[in-house]
């Protein structure tokens, strides 16, 4: 083994956290909270923060159940240590990031059957592009990540050696994962561990004792809060929260997708290390691979990984409701397999008896970053984005060079090479994207902009309602809620009552609204996204902007 690559687990944690915090934290907050999601999380928290209420999520003054308690806890605290700000509402998901890392690494030294696997399963993580987004994101989804890696960590050991304090652990990370996402933070890993105890045969773990002492686990950490909430808000937690916002979401499509909407989800959320995922997968699948599986208290595996990663894969795949983060739990299985793939295909044995496939994915991996550049040079043909398409250009180039550095090591049969390779490149490119990219379309992503432009003329104070701008990080930046009116005739009757008030319109409704006959408008500021204007019933003769 290369010198250069750290034996030690000290030393290992050491290179896992120097790659990873850099990229998590540098520039943290100098981007807006992200509409729709961040906001979400942030001013319930900090309204929860200023009214002193810490039982149920609040929000315009009233108990909310979007979400549980579990993440709104962790943004407020932070508010309370580090003061209201972006970074403080994103540092619990950089926090859980990293113990993600960590938690991979410790179950890689369990379930890895190369000795470098493990390592390169943390580097692949901590350098796959959605899993960067995310772990700078004030999202449940890395929280959720976070508990269930611990909870399959504990099930690994419990597989393994049989005792009820590994399966009670395994059972308080579901439950705090279900404290964080609901429902989903069970299932997954239910499902996961019952697809690998039937395809495992493993009917020696399906114990009595170990089973309570899971359930007791689960129990104890999400049990009191839920108890609490159908005790006190019972309408909140069966209607709102599992009636509309999980079993409706889970039916009914809020965010519609293509077919395969997951593969390609995948496929660039992994880069640059998702053209090995192929290979791993197959690699992993073949069954003569999980007859050591099968053997009572033998360590879990490929197959492990291999139900882990298909019931996450299944379970959002069936459901109504996609976005892009949902599939992130899937990622910590698919970095153990890419790593352990890798390590096993780059060992130092001869060329002849490596793994069939190595530089086919390595191919594979080129041509995925090459068709992520292209349709980035596609999407930043959009005027709204052209201040971002130098570095964004420049950051997908990179990933395209690290791909072909990447090439050269597999062929030579470099594990520290291709690793070193793709990561410096993912590294890079990940560090001009968040602080060079991501700063110049902001303005399409945040009212701040809006806001900081407003109280630089001294009228953000006179703000009076958003039409059409459902943009609720307007009232994370304003510190007090915002009426929202969708519907013209409403419009006309709050501008009725309040003539000469300031609204925060969608720039595109302008025109629609200077050619309302009702209506006076005065543009004050107007932005490609967003715009403020001054409203007038048509009578009292303001000027009628045009």
């Amino acid at each position: 083994m290369d010198s250069a690559v750290p034996r030690s687990v000290a030393g290992s944690v050491l290179l896992i956290l120097i790659l990873s915090l850099p990229l998590y934290l540098v520039h943290l907050g100098r981007t807006g909270l992200s509409d729709p999601d961040e906001p979400y999380y942030a001013v319930p928290a900090h309204e929860m923060m200023d009214s002193g209420t810490y039982d149920v999520p609040v929000f315009h003054g009233r108990p909310w159940f979007d979400k549980p308690i579990l993440f709104y806890w962790i943004v407020m605290t932070a508010f309370l240590l580090f003061g209201v700000s972006e970074a403080s509402a994103r540092i619990g998901s950089v926090l859980a990031a990293a113990g993600g890392l960590l938690a991979v690494f410790a179950l890689g030294r369990r379930v890895c059957r190369h000795p470098m696997g493990p390592l390169g399963a943390a580097i692949v993580l901590a350098t796959s592009f959605e899993y960067v987004i995310l772990a700078r994101a004030a999202v449940t989804d890395m929280a959720l990540t976070l508990f269930i890696t611990l909870g399959m960590l504990a099930a690994a050991r419990c597989i393994e050696d049989g005792r009820p304090l590994q399966a009670g652990l395994a059972g308080a990370a579901f439950g705090l994962a279900t404290l964080t996402k609901g429902p989903v933070g069970a299932l997954l890993p239910a499902l996961a561990l019952v697809m690998y105890l039937i395809a495992a045969r493993r009917a020696d773990l399906v114990r009595p004792r170990l089973l309570a002492t899971a359930l007791a686990g689960f129990v104890l950490t999400a049990g009191p809060w839920y108890v609490y909430m159908e005790l006190r808000y019972p309408d909140l937690l069966l209607g709102t929260f599992l009636g509309q916002g999980n079993l409706g979401r889970f039916l009914a499509p809020e965010h519609r997708a293509f077919p395969f909407y997951y593969v390609a989800v995948l496929l660039a959320g992994l880069l640059p290390w998702s053209g090995g995922l192929p290979a791993a997968l197959w690699h992993a699948a073949r069954p003569w691979r999980w007859s050591e599986e099968r053997r009572a208290g033998a360590r879990p595996g490929p197959l492990f990984l291999l139900c882990w990663f298909g019931a996450v894969l299944a379970v959002f795949s069936v459901s109504a409701s996609k976005l892009p983060s949902y599939i992130l739990p899937a990622f910590p299985p698919a970095a153990l397999l890419l790593g352990d793939y890798w390590a096993g295909a780059l060992a130092r044995v001869p060329v002849a008896n490596r793994p069939r496939g190595t530089v086919l994915s390595a191919w594979l991996g080129i041509l995925i970053g090459a068709g992520a550049l292209l349709a980035l040079v596609l999407v930043l043909r959009r005027a709204a984005l052209t201040a971002a398409a130098p570095s964004a250009l420049a950051a997908g180039t990179l990933l395209v060079v690290g791909a072909l550095l990447g090439l050269f090591a597999v062929r030579r049969g470099s594990w520290p090479g291709m690793f070193l390779a793709q990561g410096s490149a993912a590294t890079a490119a990940i560090l001009i994207v968040c602080v060079f990219a991501l700063p110049a379309i902001e303005e399409f992503d945040s009212t701040r902009p809006l806001v900081s432009q407003l109280r630089a003329q001294g009228i953000d104070g006179t703000i009076v309602g958003a039409y059409r701008a459902r943009d609720l990080s307007l009232e994370f930046y304003l510190g007090r809620q915002v009426p929202l009116v969708d519907d013209p005739g409403e419009l006309r009757t709050r501008v009725g009552a309040e003539p000469g008030g300031v609204w925060i319109v969608l720039t595109r409704d302008l025109p629609r609204l200077r050619s309302d006959a009702a209506l006076t408008v005065e543009p004050l500021l107007e932005r490609p996204c967003r715009s403020a204007v001054r409203l007038g019933p048509a009578h009292l003769g303001m000027r009628h902007g045009r």
